[in-house]
């Protein structure tokens, strides 16, 4: 092989190794960046929306207490839309805002109620905008509730909004709502968008336990939702529930028992504490850790048109609260006990599930998958408009719970 084949080859792979690499020279510092890790949107008094900005103070070095938490920018501005929002805002600030650190989107409820699917639109539409950031309702303003985000377990805003949500793997007590999910939905033929429900936890006057009413504690429980539980703490948000949309629309609101047993159904949620009544103390709920020993079981018909709905839960349990008057210490006991949870479940969740049909007509479950076998092609499905369709369901629920034992007081653990 000549010399000037030799050259004419390197050279060429020289240029070839060397084009990815066209460009990158030019790299913006992070010190240009204005980092963003909430957007709030409520409804604006002199234009269509008011934007709320919540930036991460630059420079912050994280010396001092450790309680000491990491100190955030709010501003907040009235635009026409999202996208002139963040350029006024641009506008207004030394540095860009980059969107790839934002944790949560807020709506206010007022706003939600007027649709929000041009705003999803548009944020999904911003490649900086992580599909896993999280989407919240809040019964207040939505510039209330980002100014009132205090972690108290955390020194970092940012984490606080990242990890917050993960809670309902293990309480059941909020959804994992994402923007990316809430897209989905608006465009799905057989269910309906979801978010957070958040408020702020405002003080109330500490009442001592001696003085509550103690009967039926479980039904209070039940109707936990944010801004209505009695956590005694300062001022602060909180996420407790679910956010209920028919299609762009906020419609309602599910209380943290409601939103657990729509987790339960849709098999996303690894386990969770439900209380029932006692049948030795009146006064008194039992704690029972549950989880799904199978997955769900659904099966859709169609009868006189209108969908009928068999559901099968199978949970499986643990009593938590145990004491030196429990009467659960035999498996004659533990099957009554059974038998009374399956049917205090059953009729908890036959009730919600009418909720959601005919308070609610949304299908929020995703139970419209299970009927596409129904019909032979995609075009029959869509014109049964089973969404529409879903407003006049009747429910067959079968609720089997198996309760073993305490954890580590009886039989085997």
């Amino acid at each position: 092989m000549s010399r000037y084949l030799k050259f004419i080859i390197f050279m060429t792979l020289i240029i070839i190794i060397a084009i990815p690499f066209v460009g990158s020279y030019s790299v913006q510092s992070v010190d240009d960046l204005a980092y963003l890790v909430a957007i709030g949107i409520d409804i604006g008094d002199k234009n269509n929306m008011k934007v709320t900005f919540e930036f991460t103070r630059p420079n912050y070095s994280g010396e001092g207490a450790a309680t000491e938490v990491s100190p955030t920018i709010i501003n907040s501005v009235e635009a026409s839309s999202i996208d002139s929002a963040i350029t006024l805002m641009n506008t207004h600030i030394s540095k860009e805002i980059n969107l790839s650190h934002c944790k949560v989107i807020v709506f206010s409820e007022k706003f939600a109620s007027q649709g929000i699917s041009e705003q999803i639109y548009s944020l999904m539409n911003r490649s900086q905008i992580r599909p896993d950031t999280n989407v919240i309702v809040s019964k207040c303003p939505a510039e209330d509730f980002i100014e009132n985000s205090q972690p108290s377990l955390e020194n970092l805003v940012a984490k606080y909004y990242d990890i917050a949500p993960i809670s309902s793997d293990y309480t059941g007590y909020v959804p994992n709502a994402t923007l990316g999910d809430f897209f989905d939905r608006l465009n799905c033929e057989t269910c309906h968008p979801t978010a957070m429900l958040g408020s702020i936890n405002i003080d109330s006057p500490s009442t001592s336990s001696s003085s509550m009413d103690s009967s039926f504690a479980f039904e209070k429980d039940s109707q936990i939702t944010a801004g209505s539980s009695s956590i005694e703490s300062t001022n602060a948000s909180e996420m407790i529930g679910t956010a209920v949309f028919y299609w762009d629309t906020f419609v309602g609101e599910l209380n943290a028992q409601e939103t657990l047993y729509h987790l339960l159904i849709r098999d996303e949620i690894e386990s969770c504490n439900i209380t029932i009544p006692s049948s030795y103390n009146t006064n008194k709920g039992l704690d029972l850790f549950l989880y799904n020993e199978k997955k769900p079981k659904i099966d859709i018909q169609i009868v006189n048109g209108s969908p009928f709905v068999h559901l099968t839960l199978n949970l499986e349990g643990r009593i938590l609260s145990v004491d030196s008057d429990s009467q659960y210490d035999s498996e004659e006991k533990l099957n009554e006990l059974s038998t009374a949870a399956s049917k205090h479940i059953n009729a908890a969740v036959t009730n919600y599930l009418y909720k959601t049909s005919r308070e609610l007509k949304t299908d929020i479950d995703g139970l419209g998958k299970h009927a596409l076998t129904l019909f032979l092609t995609e075009p029959d499905f869509e014109s049964y408009d089973w969404l529409r369709k879903y407003r006049d369901a009747t429910f067959d629920v079968n609720v089997n719970v198996n309760v073993k034992s305490a954890f580590l007081l009886g039989g085997d653990s």
